[in-house]
């Protein structure tokens, strides 16, 4: 009995290891996001209109691109010309559950959200940096990653101008 158990368990593992990463996508490939919610547990409708993806795939990073989002005109990100995609697959379920989903509710633009992994795991990232990812046709026209929230500014800002209060200040 213990054998049996003992092979299921090794022939489990070695069916999950086995399965194969996908390649990075590169320019040119198209970006397809069925998988993907907002906050509010809506589906990403944005495909047809997506210009600039914007990836973060730690919390430094998505602090960065959420401060920047915040700034910007909300016409852009309504529109879906402008999307910030985050993958929480790794955060505990109870976790986004709890505390990031609500806190994520209060910033007035949506996150699209990857639970599983599967939908981000072919986005193209480097450690520590947001990637931007240039849309056109659905497909992806260039990719670029930067870091901090100054450098997400240089690329939405031209995208989508500034919120209105934002230009007051200026």
């Amino acid at each position: 009995m213990r054998l049996t158990s003992l092979f299921f368990v090794v022939v489990t593992l070695v069916a999950c290891a086995s399965q194969p990463i996908p390649e990075p996508l590169q320019i040119g490939n198209e970006v397809a996001f069925e998988l993907l919610q907002d906050q509010f547990s809506n589906p990403f409708p944005h495909e047809d209109r997506m210009q600039v993806l914007l990836f973060a795939d730690d919390m430094q990073t998505s602090r960065d691109v959420r401060d920047a989002m915040g700034q910007v005109a909300p016409a852009c990100y309504d529109e879906g010309r402008l999307v910030f995609v985050a993958n929480v697959s790794g955060m505990p379920s109870l976790i986004t559950r709890l505390i990031a989903l609500p806190k994520m509710r209060g910033y007035g633009f949506p996150i699209w959200l990857d639970y599983e992994g599967e939908a981000t795991e072919a986005l193209p990232i480097k450690e520590e940096f947001i990637s931007i990812i240039r849309v056109e046709d659905g497909a992806i026209s260039n990719i670029e990653y930067v870091q901090g929230m100054e450098s997400v500014m240089n690329v939405i800002v031209p995208l989508c101008g500034l919120k209105a209060e934002q230009m007051a200040q200026l």
